[in-house]
Formats: structure tokens, sequence, C-alpha cells
């Protein structure tokens, strides 16, 4: 359905992502280009079937004690539970977060900026028509939304209402002519008017300034799906969540990705610690973050990436020596073992009796402290 606002003539797109995956390269690659395209020009795009709803049946059942541990109502959303974290907590999540086609899409809006022109600026040069010239880009936020029987009425409102997300980071970017993040509604449960489907208002990313009210003054229209879809749109387009007028609870999850040289909305690092990260694959532990997106951002102690650091098994920052890096015993001296045997044997005596005292206590943190010291002194180079 067309609909006509301060901004011209717009559709909300449909595309059907399980269709162009069973026609081939040629096929997806068509759809790529018409999602990219209907993003461009209305601002969201609803791209159907793509994952199956068995995937949205085992997130929900990976995630279900963590949604019925929390409460309604957090940050003024009334009858609504949030929960996140969902790359430590949900295995299924990892096909939403990880799907070839977002990712591609991903790629296109923030890694190339290509709804604006290719706007890559990076070290004095410009991006426009340079092959590999991009952007870093990460992921910025995971949340189950789970509206429940009305959520979002005058009983139980919403205090978070149509609004655009790229006023987090304080800066002012209207002039920047940059998309900074994209989003991702996927349906766990079908969306329809009447629970609640997300409002959008259509061609507002090219409201002038681009953080402008005139978007708020035009017309929604709500992105009913069924389960299993997603809703896509840019940082930049105004959006809001419906009301809950019938008996059922409404499930979705809302996956976002941002420039890498911005601070995530959820801080990935602590919502999935090293210690979960290093079971990751490395395709899913570069999205989330750990990794350096360009030069020497988001490097650890001693200079060291966060592959060779963090991500190491015995990795631990209060050790010194954990770095691994290796050492000139003429110029650095000796390393954190001990130069003579009778020394090394009282250090490594010191820290296991350590060890073993932090375990009575059951300080468990602690003991693995030292498991890491000794791990470091073992394998630590002596002169």
């Amino acid at each position: 359905m067309e609909v006509s606002n301060a901004f011209g003539s717009h559709e909300l797109k449909r595309f059907n992502y399980a269709d162009a995956l069973t026609k081939g390269p040629t096929q997806e690659n068509e759809f790529d280009a018409n999602v990219l395209s209907a993003i461009d020009r209305h601002g969201f795009v609803v791209i159907e079937d793509a994952v199956p709803e068995s995937t949205c049946e085992q997130l929900l059942g990976e995630m279900r004690p963590y949604i019925d541990a929390t409460p309604h109502g957090l940050h003024g959303l009334g009858g609504t539970r949030r929960v996140g974290a969902l790359v430590a907590r949900s295995a299924a999540s990892h096909q939403m977060i990880s799907h070839p086609g977002i990712l591609r899409l991903v790629e296109s809006i923030l890694g190339e900026q290509q709804l604006n022109g290719d706007a890559v600026k990076i070290g004095g040069k410009e991006g426009k028509g340079r092959k590999d010239f991009r952007y870093p880009w990460q992921l910025h936020l995971t949340q189950v939304i789970d509206v429940g029987p009305g959520g979002g009425t005058k009983e139980m409102p919403h205090s978070l209402r149509l609004h655009r997300a790229n006023g987090m980071w304080l800066h002012d970017f209207q002039q920047a002519g940059l998309d900074l993040q994209m989003e991702v509604m996927w349906a766990l449960s079908d969306f329809t008017e009447a629970n609640g489907a997300t409002h959008v208002v259509l061609g507002s990313h090219r409201d002038e300034p681009r953080g402008g009210d005139q978007g708020y003054r035009q017309p929604t229209i709500q992105a009913d799906m069924p389960r299993g879809s997603a809703l896509v749109w840019t940082g930049w387009s105004i959006h809001g969540a419906g009301a809950n007028t019938t008996t059922e609870r409404r499930l979705g999850m809302n996956i976002n990705y941002a420039l890498a040289f911005l601070a995530q909305e959820e801080n990935q690092l602590l919502a999935c610690p090293p210690h979960l990260a290093r079971k990751l694959p490395k395709d899913m532990q570069r999205l989330i973050g750990y990794r350096q997106p360009a030069g020497a951002l988001n490097y650890v102690a001693e200079c060291q990436s966060p592959a060779d650091s963090v991500l190491r098994d015995d990795f631990d920052v209060l050790v010194p020596g954990a770095h691994g890096h290796p050492m000139n015993s003429a110029t650095d001296g000796p390393t954190y073992a001990p130069v003579s045997r009778d020394e090394f044997d009282a250090k490594l005596a010191d820290l296991t009796a350590k060890k073993m005292r932090a375990i009575e206590i059951d300080d468990l943190e602690l003991a693995l402290h030292y498991k890491h010291a000794l791990s470091v002194l073992k394998r630590s180079e002596r002169i």
C-alpha cells in the first residue's frame, strides 16, 4: 500500500529471502540490490522468510529462563520485558545476528555508506569508487522484546514513543552525511497491527536536517510481518512500538549494528566476556567487538589485539608477562620467570599454595588468577 507524506510517496516494500536463496547467486544479488534500494528510498524494508520458524522457537526456548526472570516495565516500557546478552545466552541467535543477507546489507549501508553516495572518508581520502575502502562496523545491540497484553496501551504506556536511534552518541551527526547504525527487528512471533507491530514513518530518514522534527508530524503505518521475518531500517528512520491490544504476547528481537569507532549501545564485551567469547567462532568474536577495527583502536594492555590477549585461555591482565611478547635478555632483562632454578621453584610453589588457599576459601576468581599466573610462569622464557 502506497502512502504519501511530507517526504513523498512511499511503500513498505517486502522481499522473500528464502525464495531468493533457492534460485541461486544471481537472484541473491538481485535480492540484495532490491532491499538496499527500498531502504534508500523508503527508510524501511521487510525481509520475509529470513529464517525458519524452528529457529525462532529454538531461540525462545534458550531465552525463556531469562525472559521469565525479568520484570515488566523496565525503562518505562509498560507491559514489556527486555532481555539482552543474546550472543552469550542463545546459540540460535547467532543465526540471525550473523545472517548473510543482513550482514551484506550492513556492509553496504555502514561499511560502504552507499545510501550517502559512498561517503567514506579515511585519512584525507574519499571512498567513492575505491575498492575495499570502507568503515569497520560491529554489533551494537541484542535484545528480546516481549510485549504482553496491554503493553503500550493507556493503562501500560510506553515512555519511548516514536524516535530515531542516532541521538545516543550526544554529538550532532545531522550534517555529517553518514549512516551510523542499521537496525533490525526480528519477528519471533507474528507481528500484527492488533498486537503492536512496529510503527514506521516512511521516508523519515531523509528529513532535513536528518534529525529534524518534521517526521514526527507525519502519519505512521505498522509493519505487520509473519514469524521469521525481519524489519530493517536506518538509525535516521523514525519508528516506535505499537500497543498490544490482544490477549497474546508479541515477541520480537532487536539486533542493531553500528560503526565500530562509536560506543556500543549494549556493551558486547561485557555482555559476552572473554571466557565465553573464547568459545565463539572467530567471525562472531570480531562481530561483537573482539578486534582492532582500525589503527590503535581497541588494543589491550601492552598494545595487543584482543585475539592475542583476552581471548587466550591464560591471559590475565594482573599477571606480569601475560602478554607473551618475546623478551630480549640483552636489553629487557629477565621475564616473569626468575633467573635461577631455586627461585623458579620457590615462585612455582608460592603460586600453587596461594591457588589452593583461594580454593579453600571458595574464592574461585582468585584461584583462577593464580592458575593463570602459574601458566604464564611455566611458559615464560628463562634467562
